[in-house]
């Protein structure tokens, strides 16, 4: 547009427009703030009022020959929209406009990007299952485990007629999330499935109109294969025909962790005690019962029993459950872990600890083949500590495996990768195979204490045990028989353990 003969231009607006006229220090404004026609010089407009037409605005560039008289003028028109896609960016619970790096997670209490929380509880009452294998929002009470994202779009309506904006997730993300759309009817609103499993984008049919509320649920847990990131892109697009695809002109990108099923130490306050009842045959635990009921009402604690019918006898609900929680800015609950175990305690957790704000998770390895050490009495967490300056400020997870060279009995791979995905509680595998039945609880666990780190780890010593036979040896108790009315174990008498150099060796290793 400029013409033969130019050798200056200058640069008018109307007020919405800023006219920056980038220049080296030796190129110098002429007389009446013209500018030389000079290579060097470029000149870069911004808008940052939304426009209310139309070509609202306009920048006026005159060009003059040498004498300085005007040769002729370009006029540029602008139409200025506002297309913003945000999120609970910086983890206060609000969504909040105008946020720098969307499309950027970074952990940490100085960290920032939103959190999602797999929808993982039962809020809808008669649903099968968990909320999140539902495709609908049922109560007001699903929404709130949900994060909200907003998608604003300002600007006049002739403009998104002819470049529609357009919400969308990558393939490798649509099966972990499902995204509701808020819409206003007669006053009531509904919630349309909008992004999901099986749809990729979702084209806004008013844009142009302010903000439009979404919901987002998380669908799946971090695992193998997912970090747990997934994000969402809101995009402008130019159109060419009716039947074409259309090229984004703008995009704006959020990103959401999904947030870790965290697991709770036993050296925090108990809030319930799950216990199972077994009345009848020479098992019964009546006397067990008794004595827990007393500590729970000096606890102040809520007794939940199995009943015999509900575990089918099956009395080691420790090994078939483990307890944890979810949590975002906007909300928090407890999430059950319930084993691949499967014994007569299976169905328990699903049928009787699953329901409103009480999620459900589980892991079931290819081919059903379970060891002793899938059980959670073989899986623990140590509380808050410092290794060697490095914070793991929620614990660190205790897995019973054998020695990493040694083959042997291992927690199924589908539950330690589960484990290790939460990235959190940086799992640490700890030689157990050696036992019998192979459970990390049977040789540690974690007691508070009022000192030092704030709790104790104990741990079973062989040794300590060598040293206690031999006091009560030396004391004339050599005779004293062990494992009296034990089924299936020759009782021993304190003499014959200690004059045992196999089972004094097997000890040593395992100290």
């Amino acid at each position: 547009s400029t013409p033969r003969g130019a050798a200056s231009f200058d640069v008018h607006a109307t007020p919405a427009v800023t006219v920056h006229v980038i220049h080296s220090p030796a190129t110098k404004p002429m007389v009446d703030s013209r500018w030389p026609l000079d290579p060097d010089i470029e000149v870069v407009v911004t808008i940052d009022v939304t426009s209310r037409t139309v070509d609202d605005n306009q920048v006026k560039i005159s060009f003059y020959n040498r004498e300085g008289n005007e040769l002729a003028v370009a006029w540029l028109y602008l139409t200025c929209v506002d297309v913003s896609l945000d999120v609970d960016l910086s983890r206060s619970g609000r969504v909040k406009s105008k946020g720098k790096d969307k499309a950027k997670w970074t952990w940490g209490p100085d960290g920032q990007g939103a959190v999602l929380l797999v929808n993982c509880d039962r809020d809808s009452p008669g649903a099968g299952g968990t909320d999140s294998g539902q495709a609908d929002v049922r109560t007001l009470a699903d929404l709130q485990d949900m994060s909200v994202m907003l998608l604003r779009t300002q600007g006049p309506s002739a403009i998104f007629a002819e470049y529609p904006v357009v919400l969308h997730v990558p393939e490798t993300d649509a099966d972990k999330v499902r995204v509701f759309h808020a819409i206003r009817d007669d006053s009531h609103p509904r919630y349309k499935p909008v992004l999901g499993p099986d749809k990729l984008s979702y084209v806004l049919d008013r844009a142009g109109h302010g903000d439009s509320t979404f919901y987002v649920e998380g669908l799946a847990f971090p695992d193998r294969g997912f970090s747990g990131l997934v994000s969402f892109s809101a995009s402008l697009l130019e159109v060419p025909h009716k039947d074409a695809p259309g090229t984004p002109i703008f995009t704006d990108t959020v990103v959401f962790r999904v947030a870790p099923w965290i697991m709770t130490p036993n050296t925090q306050q108990p809030l319930e005690v799950f216990v199972c009842s077994i009345k009848h045959g020479l098992d019964s635990n009546e006397a067990f019962m008794e004595g827990l009921r007393a500590l729970l009402r000096k606890a102040n604690c809520k007794l939940t029993v199995c009943s015999e019918q509900d575990s089918r006898s099956d009395r080691w609900i420790q090994d078939e459950l483990e307890f944890g929680y979810v949590e975002a800015p906007h909300k928090s609950f407890p999430v059950v872990f319930d084993s691949p175990r499967n014994r007569g305690l299976k169905d328990f957790a699903f049928k009787k600890i699953l329901g409103p704000d009480f999620g459900y998770v589980t892991r079931e390895p290819p081919g059903k083949s379970v060891t002793s050490l899938d059980s959670f009495g073989n899986l623990d967490v140590s509380p808050p500590v410092t290794v060697r300056g490095k914070e793991y400020p929620l614990g660190r997870i205790l897995i019973g495996s054998p020695l990493p060279w040694a083959s042997g009995r291992r927690m199924s791979k589908a539950v330690r990768d589960f484990l290790y995905a939460q990235q959190v509680q940086a799992p640490l595998e700890v030689y157990s195979e050696w036992l019998s039945v192979g459970h990390v609880d049977e040789f540690l666990t974690f007691v508070p204490a009022f000192d030092r780190k704030g709790f104790r780890l104990l741990l079973a010593s062989p040794n300590a045990c060598y040293q206690l036979f031999r006091e009560k040896q030396r004391e004339g108790h050599g005779e004293a028989t062990q494992f009296i009315g034990m089924k299936g174990t020759e009782s021993k008498s304190i003499d014959e353990i200690l004059a045992d150099e196999s089972l004094r060796s097997d000890n040593r290793h395992v100290q």
